[in-house]
């Protein structure tokens, strides 16, 4: 659903792109279209220094030096996981001494994080260790040993990649038009005794685009040279369709190559058959273009309730420094949606802009089309209710996340205000999916 505004918008939109195009010198007005875009996204005043990033990097360094040259892995939680109920936020192998990242929340200041060093015949770390300046010290003492590490209910931590398929358009800035909870987790050599294995597991929660969305998963910086040529999927629950965006293919357990060398993985290239399970109109040729867990009103007829799908995506590390460092700040998972014959990618801070698969015209700094929250179980906004709202002329703040100090619309103002970085936390009621 757009409101009038919007609808204004696009039409002017689409003017400046016709006019552009008529010109033999200036294919497309950059200048007026980040005006049009201005004036219809839904905070006014953004600050121009945004770059929508709700993570920190966080450092792990580690001393092993006492208990030999074997590899460990080491595991760093939230919290202690004797108990039950804690995140591992970081994983990484060291042989002596090395230093690895990982990310946690922009908003999470943690004093101090419990760690775990150990292979597969002995712990030479276990406790609760001090952060200083975003970093722990993990450090083994010659002799100390610790019963190897059995902990019940452990997760690893998730978030949740939003996403508006109207780029290079202005849109409604619900950000539900694909929805998917993405977690990582590290399975290293020391461990398995076989390789280092990440596991990228994908949740398809909701979809609420009205026409085929693919998705693509490019992991920064590694290259062929860093990894198996192939990929595994120990867990599989959608398909690509044949009719749908036809330039992205079913991998079929092969890496393929981004653009700039990379690598990366076709998701999926129409997510709502892959949310769907499949599912085909009664002609058996078309995929309905229906809402997916982004409505609940029971009058229109345009929304369905799916389960969520579930994929998890294997992939074999050759380069133990690569494996270490590779963080939720390295995954760029986007979407691939279509506007004027042209195809365009769609992707999250600090990845606006990249041309993974194909090359395409229009680019824009200062707005979001996606959004990365570091909560893989984050309430979405409902079908056409903005995530934030906040217009200078009236002063106050709307939308799904409305709550003053603590808004969206307050982050979008200010990318440093503290207050506003929990802004994830404080959804409307009635304004969310639940």
């Amino acid at each position: 659903m757009k409101n009038y505004k919007t609808i204004i918008a696009i039409f002017v939109f689409a003017a400046t792109l016709l006019s552009a195009a008529s010109c033999t010198n200036d294919y497309f007005n950059q200048e007026r279209y980040e005006e049009i875009i201005e004036s219809t996204f839904p905070v006014s005043n953004v600050d121009k220094y945004h770059d929508w990033n709700l993570m920190q990097s966080m450092y792990v360094s580690a001393d092993l030096t006492a208990s030999g040259s074997d590899p460990y892995c080491v595991d760093v939680f939230d919290k202690s996981p004797k108990t039950g109920g804690a995140t591992k936020v970081a994983s990484g192998t060291i042989s002596g001494k090395g230093v690895f990242k990982f990310t946690m929340p922009i908003d999470k200041v943690p004093t101090q994080l419990y760690a775990i060093a150990y292979n597969q015949n002995e712990c030479v770390v276990d406790g609760m260790m001090p952060v200083t300046s975003n970093s722990i010290t993990v450090k083994s003492v010659a002799g100390k040993l610790y019963s190897l590490p059995s902990y019940p209910n452990i997760s690893n931590a998730e978030y949740t990649y939003l996403f508006e398929e109207t780029f290079p358009q202005c849109g409604d800035f619900d950000f539900n038009d694909v929805v998917m909870g993405v977690s990582m987790e590290k399975n290293p050599k020391a461990i398995n005794g076989v390789a280092n294995y990440l596991d990228v597991t994908i949740r398809l929660r909701a979809v609420g685009a009205s026409q085929p969305i693919a998705a693509c998963m490019h992991l920064n910086g590694i290259t062929a040279d860093d990894v198996e040529p192939e990929f595994s999927m120990p867990q599989k629950e959608w398909d690509f369709y044949r009719y749908a965006i036809d330039f992205l293919v079913d991998p079929e357990g092969k890496l393929q190559e981004a653009r700039g060398g990379d690598v990366r993985i076709d998701l999926f290239n129409d997510a709502h058959f892959a949310m769907s399970g499949g599912a085909l109109d009664e002609t058996g040729t078309m995929v309905p273009r229906v809402y997916m867990n982004t409505k609940t009103d029971t009058i229109a007829k345009d929304w369905i309730t799916m389960s969520e799908k579930v994929s998890t995506y294997r992939i074999t590390f050759t380069n133990e420094g690569a494996y270490n460092d590779f963080t939720f700040a390295d995954l760029d998972i986007f979407v691939i949606s279509s506007y004027n014959a042209s195809y365009y990618e769609i992707h999250t801070s600090p990845f606006f802009g990249k041309r993974v698969v194909k090359d395409y015209p229009a680019t824009i700094y200062g707005y979001p089309w996606a959004l990365v929250v570091p909560d893989g179980n984050f309430k979405y906004p409902v079908e056409g209710v903005p995530i934030g709202r906040y217009s200078t002329d009236l002063s106050y703040y709307e939308g799904a996340y409305q709550r003053g100090q603590y808004s969206f619309g307050a982050w979008a103002r200010n990318h440093s205000n503290k207050d506003a970085q929990v802004w994830y936390h404080y959804p409307a009621k009635n304004l969310v999916y639940e």
